[in-house]
């Protein structure tokens, strides 16, 4: 994904450091986001392949903190994910960077349920205190910050939206 590329252009390999994957259950076809980084831990509510702690990251986890964080399609299957990017921010030191991603128009998958879409302003609101460099939405072929602009078609008079991700990245304040 070109947006996760550019994040780690711009932050990861200037500057290295302790990295938080947070939803890093590996599963069937994903990479091991650990491996990109020098020194990377990987947390997730359940035990498994990419999973060095299992944490639930609504509920106040001690896990230290990180240089970098990773958050990617994680946050869609949180029942309070404004609580869960309250641990985020403070899991980050600051000026440290976050990658987050999370569907804005995506079919509802489990694990172990799902809850929530976000627009690029849901996703401000969970992290005040990140001050983004980027934050678009992304789909297949296209990356734009206003989802007018996004790809559709219309069926029955109604519009639809191609498969679409939130995406962005910044420093915590």
């Amino acid at each position: 994904m070109a947006m996760h590329s550019e994040f780690e252009r711009q932050f990861v390999r200037p500057r290295s450091g302790r990295t938080l994957i947070v939803g890093a259950y590996i599963t069937k076809g994903k990479a091991d986001r650990r491996l990109l980084y020098e020194d990377a831990i990987g947390v997730d509510m359940r035990a498994g392949p990419g999973v060095d702690m299992v944490v639930d990251m609504e509920d106040s986890p001690d896990i230290g903190r990180f240089d970098h964080v990773e958050c990617t399609s994680v946050l869609e299957h949180s029942r309070r994910p404004w609580l869960m990017a309250e641990m985020i921010e403070q899991a980050m030191y600051p000026n440290s960077t976050l990658f987050v991603s999370v569907p804005f128009n995506w079919w509802p998958h489990a694990y172990p349920d799902d809850y929530f879409r976000m627009t690029t302003s849901a996703v401000q609101s969970l992290f005040p205190n990140i001050e983004w460099q980027q934050l678009l939405y992304v789909t297949h072929d296209k990356m734009v910050s206003d989802p007018k602009d996004l790809p559709s078609t219309m069926v029955n008079k109604h519009r639809y939206y191609a498969r679409t991700i939130t995406c962005g990245f910044g420093t915590r304040r």
